[in-house]
């Protein structure tokens, strides 16, 4: 298994994960031991069933000190959990081994965090923050009989942040009140489910950047950032993937539309599917009280779709697309350095405007922490960095968007040269037999 990961790791610093590479370390992941490391503990889990599903067993022969800390730093019930479980008697001898300066310092650097009160609620400012979103949806009601495409474009900034304020509430960062917050502005507000969302986020929290076990890198057949994943995309997307990404994103919010109602019924959210007809009920309320037409209504609700994904892609791949593909044994640390960057993270206001996705390093770091706060931490995520030679990028707006679109660019164009290449030498094979 040890071979296995070197093999990964070796790979990834030439420049991508081959798909055998890949397959290898899906492989050891299915047939590890079901066990986890926590705080020096090695934690049995083979009768646990993890109520917060199989996410944990991304974490299977793993220390996962720091993932407990970070998903359940709010959780008492957790705590209870963890030290009902038996341990295991001996850590197997094929274990994957991790840097423990990774996990110590992490340790370390949360509880001075817990100690300042950095991970304490801040129900004031996110109160005003989602006050100011709610007032601009019942402001496009408003203007939605008038002005349609002004209002579906006004509507759609307002879902976008919507999805800011209930990623808030689904990383519990507003303690008790939390969930009620998330299906607030995701079920009644924007009409998605809470639950889907956190099924899916969790695991790009888990594993960031982690070809085969983050979800968020499924972007083929159309675009690729990454040598592995450029070879399941088309040509003719690859040649043009870097101008076509942007307005491709207005079309993902209407696709997740069927998976996300689809997840309701299976799992039987009849709660959250409660929470989007009333979603609909009131929106279409509020038009018909306005004044609005059918005609009208669709606008506003197409461009306001179509306007939120562009907005939330947009901000989303400017932090992840376009850095390294890690190896699953990553520490959680390591995935936070090198699997997201910043961008401005110093400003109050890129924050409040990428509803805090231009701090994802800190937030891959510490997910609970309010986000108001996280500015305020990176010092020492780059004092951290700089000791255990790390990466820390923190890189301007334009920087960010060079690096996500040239990324795309350079990518694809090197796909395409290797796949004339490739014709090449098979012609030239194909005509010296004939030849002969």
């Amino acid at each position: 298994r040890i071979s296995q990961a070197a093999m990964c790791r070796a790979e990834e610093q030439q420049g991508a994960l081959s798909p055998l590479a890949v397959a290898a370390a899906k492989q050891q992941k299915t047939e590890a031991q079901p066990y986890v490391k926590v705080r020096g503990r090695l934690v049995d889990l083979s009768a646990f069933k993890h109520p917060g599903g199989n996410v944990i067993n991304y974490f299977y022969g793993l220390d996962a000190t720091n993932a407990f800390d970070a998903f359940h730093g709010h959780s008492r019930r957790a705590e209870i959990i963890l030290k009902s479980l038996p341990d295991l008697a001996e850590e197997p001898a094929d274990a994957i081994k991790q840097p423990e300066a990774h996990v110590s310092a992490m340790a370390e650097l949360y509880a001075d965090w817990r100690a300042r009160g950095l991970f304490e609620p801040r129900p004031v400012s996110a109160g005003l923050y989602g006050l100011a979103v709610t007032a601009t949806i019942v402001l496009t009601w408003v203007l939605a009989p008038t002005y349609p495409v002004m209002a579906g474009l006004l509507v759609g900034l307002a879902w976008a942040h919507c999805g800011f304020l209930q990623h808030m509430g689904g990383h519990r960062e507003l303690g008790w009140f939390s969930l009620p917050w998330q299906h607030f502005f995701e079920g009644l507000l924007k009409g998605g489910s809470a639950s889907w969302w956190r099924n899916r986020h969790n695991k790009h929290h888990a594993k960031t950047n982690v070809i085969g076990e983050d979800g968020d890198l499924r972007t083929t057949p159309f675009f690729a950032w990454d040598a592995t994943l450029a070879k399941k995309v088309h040509s003719w997307s690859l040649a043009t993937q870097a101008f076509t990404f942007i307005p491709a994103l207005g079309a993902y919010v209407f696709l997740f539309a069927f998976t996300v109602r689809k997840y309701v019924v299976v799992k039987n959210m009849w709660h959250e599917l409660a929470l989007m007809v009333s979603h609909y009920a009131l929106f279409s309320a509020a038009l018909a009280k306005a004044g609005c037409t059918l005609p009208a209504a669709l606008t506003y609700y197409c461009i306001g779709y179509a306007f939120q994904g562009i907005y939330l892609g947009f901000f989303f791949a400017l932090s992840h697309f376009a850095v390294e593909r890690l190896d699953s044994s990553t520490t959680w640390l390591d995935q936070a350095m090198r699997g997201t960057v910043d961008w401005a993270c110093d400003s109050a206001f890129a924050g409040y405007v990428s509803g805090f996705l231009n701090v994802q390093i800190e937030h891959h770091m510490a997910p609970q922490m309010p986000m108001e706060n996280l500015r305020h931490v990176a010092k020492d995520c780059k004092k951290l960095a700089a000791k255990l030679d790390l990466p820390h990028r923190d890189l301007t707006f334009l920087g960010a968007v060079r690096l996500m679109l040239g990324g795309l660019y350079t990518v694809g164009r090197e796909e395409l040269q290797r796949r004339k290449s490739v014709t090449a030498a098979a012609a030239a094979v194909l005509d010296k037999l004939h030849a002969d």
